[in-house]
């Protein structure tokens, strides 16, 4: 259903999904609201992603090469190895649980590339 659109949109749903992840994660662990940090999170580590499966790396470098990326965002908003951590599993948590739905009810695999839950 959303796979059949154009790439441009496919990448501002994966943004915005992304997003809410990190913005959902960050407020789990530190009770504050990051709204711009999570949306500029989002968009670095969704076009670095896609700059990296446009490359014609494997599944699991697209997967594995924006989290070094992540650690140093989610270091510059949280400040404290602790908070990271738990909100890193957090977002992780969050994300997949979005992958799964948007995958289930609106056949949209693009929110972990190398994972396709739908055929």
């Amino acid at each position: 259903m959303l796979n059949t659109l154009p790439t441009p949109i496919l990448l501002d749903i994966a943004i915005l999904f992304t997003a809410l992840a990190w913005g959902l994660g960050a407020f789990l662990v530190d009770k504050k609201v990051y709204a711009f940090a999570s949306l500029a999170i989002g968009c670095f580590v969704c076009l670095f992603g896609y700059s990296v499966e446009s490359l014609g790396a494997p599944p699991w470098a697209v997967i594995a090469a924006p989290i070094p990326l992540d650690f140093m965002l989610l270091w510059y908003v949280l400040r404290k190895w602790r908070k990271m951590l738990v909100a890193y599993v957090a977002i992780w948590a969050i994300y997949i649980v979005f992958h799964v739905l948007l995958s289930k009810f609106l056949h949209f695999d693009s929110l972990i590339p190398a994972w396709r839950l739908h055929s």
